[in-house]
């Protein structure tokens, strides 16, 4: 097939898929080589709705036009029929094979380069991009995922967009959200802030890691026509990131939801947040080409 003048690959299934929604779409344009960097977009809907399919003749389309790089969409399970971590388990799944050997419909020549990953996540996306490149907090119980290390190394940079990345500060904020939040996370605040990437460290050599995380690239994006998020979200996890990459590693402020645009400022080199960018609400952000545009110009 082809679309928006990329060769479109549809439903491209995860290593030992069982399901429909473990299966990826691929964009290539006919640019698309061997040293592209690949565009990996992981859509929301708070863990128990949307799919790839609702950005098939929109979003994926323009991110190729404006971005010219082959694009991927990655799939997922959603809950409360597979709660957490079942979403992020389906997205490494996704990135194992995006950075595995060449594919079938490749024929024969890469088309992307296999170390040089950038992942936009939207909303749940957003967190579940965040969670792709950060430690979670050391725990009497095993991880609920783990990510390999030549996933994360492979991932460049992170672009979260109106996202979520702490789950009790989401609920002290928004009590009606605990629908979707219980639903894929369970009650347990205990285990909601265990699993909230705005908690996280970095990895460090004793988890595999070679040092590289230091230059990881990370954008925050986030509209303030927003009607579902405040820039409560965005600006906690700005706040971890410059703990994180501004030399320190503080956690004792973790859980205190008082912050302000103080986080937007001073920010590590490797780290940027722009508010402006965005106009829509939550979901238009992705269905025009306002996305698409603001990551054409990041990505020159």
């Amino acid at each position: 097939m082809r679309a928006a003048s990329a060769a479109v690959h549809l439903d491209v299934p995860y290593p030992g898929a069982t399901g429909p929604r473990q299966a990826l779409d691929l964009f290539l344009p006919a640019s698309a080589g061997p040293n592209s960097p690949l565009l990996v977009f992981i859509h929301g809907g708070a863990w128990r709705s949307e799919s790839k399919g609702d950005f098939v003749d929109s979003l994926m389309p323009a991110l190729v036009r404006h971005t010219n790089l082959p694009t991927a969409c990655l799939e997922y399970r959603l809950a409360p029929a597979d709660p957490h971590p079942a979403q992020i388990k389906d997205v490494v799944a996704g990135l194992s094979l995006l950075t595995g050997p060449l594919l079938s419909l490749e024929q024969g020549a890469a088309k992307w380069h296999r170390e040089r990953l950038w992942v936009v996540g939207h909303s749940a996306g957003a967190f579940m991009a965040a969670s792709l490149v950060l430690r979670p907090p050391p725990s009497s119980t095993p991880p609920s995922f783990s990510v390999p290390p030549a996933v994360r190394h492979a991932v460049r940079g992170i672009i979260c967009v109106d996202g979520i990345y702490d789950l009790p500060a989401l609920l002290a904020e928004y009590p009606s959200y605990d629908s979707f939040v219980h639903e894929a996370f369970g009650s347990d605040p205990r285990v909601l802030a265990h699993e909230s990437p705005a908690r996280w460290s970095l990895y460090d050599k004793g988890d595999g890691d070679d040092g590289r995380r230091r230059d990881l690239r990370v954008v925050v994006l986030h509209s303030r026509n927003d009607e579902l998020l405040s820039l409560r979200q965005p600006r906690l996890f700005l706040r971890r990131m410059k703990q994180l990459f501004g030399g320190g590693d503080d956690a004792a402020d973790l859980a205190d939801e008082d912050v302000g645009d103080e986080a937007e400022r001073d920010l590590p080199a490797n780290v940027a947040c722009d508010f402006a960018a965005l106009k829509g609400g939550h979901y238009e952000v992705v269905k025009g080409e306002e996305l698409a545009r603001a990551l054409g110009s990041l990505l020159q």
